[in-house]
C-alpha cells in the first residue's frame, strides 16, 4: 500500500496486525469492493460508514490532505512500517507501531549504536553522577543516547548528551505538539534541531498513563543496549527493562543497597535476568568495542562524510565482505575508507580479519 494510505489506516486506529491481514487481501484502499466494506470494517473494527466513505477517491484525498495538513502546521513529518527511513532496529518487533511521526534527524534511529539510558524521576546524586558518566563515555565512542525526556534519569541523560555535542532521541507518549513536562521545552527545541524526537501518537494526543507504557516499547526497541541507572520497584522504567528482556536486548542494571528503595527496581531486573554494570566500559563491549592496549586514551577524531558512514555500519566484529555487502560500496572503495579510520585510532583490524570499534 502507498504510504498515504498507511498513514490514514493508523489515524484510524488500524494497527500493525490488522493492516498485515488487510494488505494481504488488498493492494489499495481503493481496491476494497462495496459488497465487503461491512466484513472488511469489522475486521478492523471501525465504524462501517466510515471505511466506506475512506475508500471512495475523493474522500481518500482530502483526508490526506487533512492529516497532511495538521502535520504541516505542526512541522511534523512521518515515516510509515514500509518506508526504508523506518527504524530499522524495530521492523523486527511484532507490536511495532504503523506509523512513526517526528522532528529532527530519522536516521539516527538506524544509523548509530543506540543506547537507552533510564531511570526514576526521583533519582539522588549517586543516580546523577551514574547518569551523566555513562552519557560521556557513549558520547566520546559516538553512541546515540536514547530516553524518554522525563524527569529524573531520562533528562540528565539528554542534557549531558547535549552539553557534549552528542546525539539523543527522545520517545515521547504524546503529539509532537505538546511537550511534557512543561520545564523541559528547552531540551525538547534542542533534541528537535540536533536530534530526533520520536512518537506513534498523533497531533493532539495528550499525555495519558497509558501511552508511556507503550513508548517504552519504543524505547528499549530502538536501542542495541538498555541501561537502567536507578529505579524504585514502581518506576516505569522497569517495563522498559521487561520490554527489553522481551525483545532480546542488552539490559544492564546498576545494583544498590538492598535497604534502598532507590535500587530496588535494578536489583529485582537482575534477579529476572538483567546483566549486573560493574563497569561503564562494559556497555561498549557489550556494543562491540574493543579496548585499546595501551593505557593512553585516543583523542576524539575528525571523519569525512564516507568515513563517518562506514564507520556507523560497524557493529561488533565485521569483515570487509559484511561492510561492502551492508555499505554497497565495493571492496576496492572500502578498503582504504577501513585503513584511513585504522590509522586515526578509532578502529582495529583483529587476528581474524574483521574489524572492530575501539574505545575511546
Amino acid at each position: 500500500m502507498e504510504r498515504e494510505e498507511i498513514l490514514v489506516l493508523s489515524y484510524l486506529g488500524i494497527g500493525i496486525k490488522r493492516y498485515l491481514i488487510l494488505k494481504e487481501r488488498y493492494n489499495s484502499l481503493l481496491d476494497i469492493p462495496k459488497s465487503e466494506i461491512q466484513e472488511v470494517s469489522k475486521m478492523l473494527k471501525i465504524n462501517s460508514e466510515k471505511l466506506s466513505e475512506i475508500t471512495k477517491e475523493e474522500n481518500f484525498t482530502k483526508t490526506v490532505e487533512s492529516i497532511k495538513n495538521i502535520l504541516d502546521k505542526f512541522q511534523v513529518k512521518f515515516v510509515t512500517v514500509e518506508d526504508r527511513d523506518y527504524p530499522n532496529k524495530i521492523k523486527d518487533l511484532n507490536d511495532k507501531p504503523l506509523v512513526l511521526f517526528y522532528k529532527g534527524d530519522i536516521s539516527l534511529a538506524s544509523n548509530y549504536l543506540t543506547c537507552s539510558i533510564v531511570g526514576t524521576r526521583r533519582n539522588d546524586n549517586k543516580g546523577k553522577n551514574h547518569t551523566r558518566n555513562i552519557t560521556d563515555l557513549l558520547v566520546d565512542n559516538d553512541v546515540c543516547i536514547v530516553s524518554g525526556l522525563a524527569r529524573g534519569i531520562d533528562i540528565i541523560a539528554h542534557r549531558r548528551a547535549l552539553e557534549r555535542n552528542g546525539k539523543t532521541i527522545a520517545v515521547i507518549g504524546h503529539g509532537l505538539d505538546y511537550v511534557y513536562p512543561p520545564e523541559h521545552k528547552k531540551e525538547f527545541e534542542e533534541i528537535e534541531e540536533k536530534g530526533l524526537i520520536l512518537t506513534e501518537f498523533f497531533i493532539g494526543e495528550r499525555p495519558l498513563r497509558r501511552n508511556f507504557f507503550l513508548r517504552n516499547r519504543i524505547i528499549s526497541g530502538i536501542s542495541n543496549v538498555v541501561v537502567i541507572v536507578q529505579a524504585p520497584e514502581d518506576s516505569g522504567a522497569l517495563i522498559t527493562g521487561e520490554y527489553a528482556l522481551k525483545q532480546k536486548r542488552t539490559l544492564f542494571a546498576i545494583p544498590g543497597d538492598i535497604e534502598n528503595p532507590l535500587h530496588r527496581g535494578c536489583n529485582l531486573m537482575i534477579r529476572k535476568g538483567a546483566k549486573i554494570l560493574i563497569d561503564y566500559k562494559d556497555i561498549l563491549e557489550e556494543l562491540g568495542y574493543k579496548a585499546t592496549k595501551s593505557n593512553e586514551k585516543v583523542q576524539p577524531v575528525e571523519l569525512n562524510e564516507e568515513e563517518k558512514f562506514v564507520y556507523s555500519l560497524i557493529t561488533g566484529d565485521m569483515t570487509l565482505d559484511d561492510l561492502s555487502e551492508i555499505s554497497g560500496l565495493p571492496v576496492n572503495k572500502l578498503y582504504p575508507i577501513l585503513l584511513s579510520l585504522e590509522i586515526k585510532g578509532i578502529i582495529i583490524q583483529n587476528a581474524g580479519g574483521t574489524f572492530s570499534r575501539i574505545m575511546i
